[in-house]
């Protein structure tokens, strides 16, 4: 009965007093047009995709001049190909021209500022229209709702990002979370055996149906319950985004919680991008809010699969439009049809940040996923944290922690491992740490790439 009143109700209610009316509806459409065939989804892309770039050539002095340079007509745009004339956004080009890319149409007040810190050395401010809000949101809901979730139910959020909820334990704070979003917060950028206990009590306590997470940190929860013989909790469904999941992450991590793991694809830029359904062949992309492609492809060095850099077009923010902005992350796009039904397009994978795709002395592009595929989970033995960080060409540091030193069966293993994905030529050095840090972002890069990719 309660979770029927928030869901009718007391939700409604509140979204519309902070600026989200609509959202049931946008959710309802959503739901619908998820199931469309793709043509159908395409064309609904292709519409959207013109509105936005004739919007930014007519309203702001950023794409004006970026087109005309480009010999780029917004109004003759039939075809997603034809974007390839556009140059690529990038961080840097937001933070130098941020007054010439806001439209001029808007006033202050119909737009809103934002940050997303990530792990680049570029801070990325930007702003959004009030009214892409709802839609965007009502994606997330929809994403949260493949896995179990609906409203009323409580949802577990495994979070390092401390700067989301530095007003969450006011009173109000906590009497508006009962009676909207119903969030059960485990921030989650320092763990330890006492924060994992409490936030296990509290999870028995309010019984969340799904748990979303970055993928260290609920993994490290669920290390702790495996040491701990704690085996009682059962949910629904969980997501991990963030950071990349691994398989060793992902079998633990259903193990301790009984429930499948979808995988998202989430930004503070874009909002929700992508997301796993129960099927698990591959993300889906949030199609009718965006518009994603892949930048600069290059053969992936273990399977041969085209790899390229995220490109996202955001349909939905005329605010700030944003055409061709560069995620930093890097993907393999798939061409299958999922057995679930729906028709939204998929990405095989995330393949790491475009910065931790490590590349060969050859130009071959290895990524993260298959590092620690061979380099770990398939070791003769343990050891404690490890981070890979390329310098050169034909150089990668391995980091590693001296809580567990490695046995020479597994360094040599890792050694054979290394030639094996990078050749001959590629040169190891091992070097001893006491720690590894989480980024300022609160993220654990397990790879870091220090050089440009070679064009």
């Amino acid at each position: 009965m309660f979770r029927s009143v928030i869901k009718n109700v007391t939700f409604p209610l509140i979204a519309r007093r902070e600026g989200l009316g609509g959202i049931m509806g946008n959710l309802s459409s959503l739901e619908e047009s998820q199931f469309w065939p793709y043509h159908r989804i395409a064309e609904l892309q292709r519409d959207r995709l013109k509105r936005i770039l004739v919007h930014a050539y007519e309203n702001t002095d950023f794409y004006q001049k970026r087109f005309d340079e480009a010999g780029f007509n917004p109004y003759t745009f039939r075809y997603p190909d034809q974007l390839l004339k556009i140059p690529v956004l990038t961080k840097e080009q937001i933070r130098d021209n941020m007054p010439r890319l806001i439209a001029r149409n808007h006033r202050p007040q119909d737009i809103h500022y934002a940050e997303a810190g990530g792990t680049s050395d570029v801070k990325m401010r930007f702003y959004r229209d009030n009214k892409c809000l709802s839609m965007k949101e009502a994606a997330i809901y929809r994403f949260n709702r493949w896995a179990g979730w609906d409203f009323g139910d409580y949802l577990g959020l495994v979070w390092p990002a401390h700067q989301d909820f530095e007003n969450f334990g006011s009173l109000k704070a906590r009497i508006r979370n009962v009676f909207y979003k119903r969030v059960l917060l485990f921030a989650s950028a320092v763990i330890d055996d006492q924060a994992c206990r409490e936030y296990l009590n509290r999870l028995k306590l309010k019984k969340p149906t799904t748990i979303l997470a970055f993928s260290s940190p609920i993994h490290e929860l669920a290390k702790y319950m495996a040491r701990n013989g704690i085996d009682r909790y059962r949910l629904k469904g969980l997501i991990t985004t963030g950071e990349p999941l691994y398989d060793h992450q992902r079998r633990l991590v259903a193990d301790m919680f009984h429930c499948d793991i979808q995988d998202s694809y989430r930004s503070r830029e874009a909002g929700p991008m992508a997301q796993e359904c129960g099927a698990r062949s591959g993300m889906h992309i949030n199609a009718e809010c965006l518009y994603l492609e892949l930048d600069n492809p290059r053969p992936m060095a273990t399977s041969g699969e085209q790899a390229g850099d995220v490109l996202i077009t955001d349909l939905l923010n005329y605010g700030m439009p944003l055409i061709r902005y560069s995620m930093g992350d890097a993907a393999v796009l798939s061409n299958r049809t999922c057995p679930c039904g729906r028709g939204l397009p998929l990405m095989k994978e995330i393949v790491g940040r475009a910065l931790d795709v490590f590349v060969t002395p050859e130009g071959k592009l290895v990524s993260t996923i298959s590092m620690v595929m061979y380099m770990v989970n398939t070791a003769p033995g343990f050891f404690g944290k490890m981070q890979a960080i390329q310098d050169a060409v034909d150089h990668i540091t391995l980091k590693m922690t001296r809580d567990m030193i490695p046995s020479k069966e597994v360094m040599d293993h890792q050694s054979r491992i290394a030639e094996k994905l990078f050749g001959t030529k590629m040169r190891i050095t091992y070097e001893f740490v006491d720690d590894i840090p989480h980024e300022k972002s609160g993220k654990y890069l397990f790879a870091k790439r220090l050089i440009p990719l070679p064009q």
